[in-house]
């Protein structure tokens, strides 16, 4: 319990009485008076006290959303019901942990009236994803003769659930239904006719490529008839994300692994609206997750609940056991994209060892994200020794960064290099390309 203003108020305005009648009446009188005058108000700050510190009607729920979405503002709501016959003036606080949310708005204090209901909200923003306990809601309402506030508590424990933001899907799949999604200035498109399963015949037109030309059709028909491809269905795409030292770090405010499971959901999402299954592997020293492919909305939960509590370590993650324990589990030929990134040349040569034996049977994609504190470095002025070799040095690294995406091209394991914030739309347009 803490005393209000109103009470403060009363007991000053009673002293300034006191000060005047000082004038007129004699110490004894006067003290008497004092002593009387503190002793009704604290008589009535005691009443209205007791009066008003039950709380058992007033009642409190939560809103039974859970999900929550990292660095995105989320409204909570708490409800409250006055079953009072007099209007009660209520402040909720909720028991956040202040590490992992920042509150941006508050709408926690409300007039709530006899038999009625009122929301009370907040607006937060995680900066964490995984699983939080809220247990506790701290509440103080005025006192009925308003000459104190009265405060309790009520148990309303919720867990929850800081999932990826996933709010831009919607924006990604209106693009890529309308060909306009890009990606460092590239435009994908639609082209008719081209795919990998076969369709339909039909007569040839001019500007067929020949060699789609169905020569025992044409003999048959006495005129030139083409094979008619479409897109292939229900193809499997995986999405393998390193969870080790190199995806641990921040870009912009984000970790590198943050990314990479905003481009491994966006694209499962994208893979299932072109008629595709997406599946989901997730590793560092050992494999932490694994979603077999599928689609459907049940599919898309079930990857989001592997992924939303998902962490990173600072140790180096094993492409080997990783790489073996997809062969194992994937058995038809797939798309897989690797989103990773690479520290040492070491790490880039055991990595380009183990996606050879994954192209033996699969179509490997690799999505790297720059390295922006080399590009600092490379592009720093000065001229003294420490500067010189810093830049030597970070133009070596990338010079051998820039190699190896080369050598990877080559050999047929795609390699792409982005910025963070080109991280899903690189993957996204790998995709449709192959699509094509």
């Amino acid at each position: 319990m803490t005393v209000t203003k109103r009470f403060v108020i009363c007991v000053a305005a009673g002293l300034v009485f006191i000060i005047i009648s000082a004038i007129f009446l004699d110490v004894s009188t006067l003290a008497a008076v004092f002593l009387l005058y503190n002793m009704i108000w604290l008589v009535a700050l005691l009443a209205d006290y007791l009066m008003s510190r039950s709380s058992r009607k007033i009642i409190l729920w939560r809103d039974k959303e859970d999900r929550l979405f990292y660095k995105s503002d989320n409204i909570v709501q708490i409800f409250a019901r006055n079953e009072f016959d007099y209007p009660i003036t209520l402040t909720l606080k909720d028991t956040l942990p202040g590490r992992h949310f920042r509150v941006v708005r508050e709408d926690m204090t409300h007039r709530v009236e006899p038999g009625q209901e009122t929301s009370f909200s907040y607006t937060v923003t995680p900066i964490k994803r995984g699983a939080f306990n809220l247990p506790t809601v701290y509440a103080y309402k005025i006192s009925s003769l308003g000459l104190c506030q009265v405060y309790f508590k009520v148990d309303l424990p919720i867990e929850y659930k800081v999932y990826p933001n996933l709010r831009d899907l919607s924006k990604y799949r209106i693009l890529t239904q309308n060909r306009r999604l890009r990606s460092e200035g590239s435009r994908v498109t639609k082209t008719r006719g081209l795919g990998s399963e076969f369709e339909s015949l039909r007569e040839y037109v001019v500007g067929d490529d020949i060699r789609k030309i169905n020569w025992m059709a044409t003999a048959r028909e006495n005129k030139l008839i083409v094979n008619q491809f479409q897109t292939e269905r229900n193809q499997p795409v995986f999405c393998l994300i390193d969870c080790g030292r190199p995806m641990s770090y921040d870009i912009k405010g984000y970790k590198k692994l943050d990314y990479a499971i905003n481009a491994c959901l966006t694209l499962s999402d994208i893979v299932n609206t072109q008629g595709d299954l997406s599946g989901m592997l997730a590793f560092d020293t050992q494999v932490r997750a694994i979603i077999k492919p599928g689609k459907g909305d049940a599919h898309r939960n079930a990857i989001m609940q592997e992924l939303y509590h998902l962490g990173d370590t600072r140790e180096t993650s094993d492409y080997e056991g990783a790489f073996l324990e997809f062969l194992n589990k994937q058995k038809r030929h797939s798309l897989v994209f690797l989103f990773t990134d690479i520290e040492t040349p070491e790490q880039a040569r055991e990595l380009t060892k183990y996606l050879l034996i994954i192209k033996k049977r699969h179509t490997p994609f690799v999505i790297l994200m720059e390295n922006e504190s080399l590009q600092r470095l490379q592009n720093q002025q000065g001229d003294d020794l420490k500067t010189l070799y810093e830049k030597a040095a970070a133009r070596e690294f990338l010079t051998s960064r820039r190699d190896l995406i080369r050598d990877m091209n080559r050999m047929g394991c795609f390699c792409a290099e982005c910025a963070a914030e080109n991280f899903t739309l690189t993957a996204i347009n790998q995709y449709l390309k192959v699509k094509r």
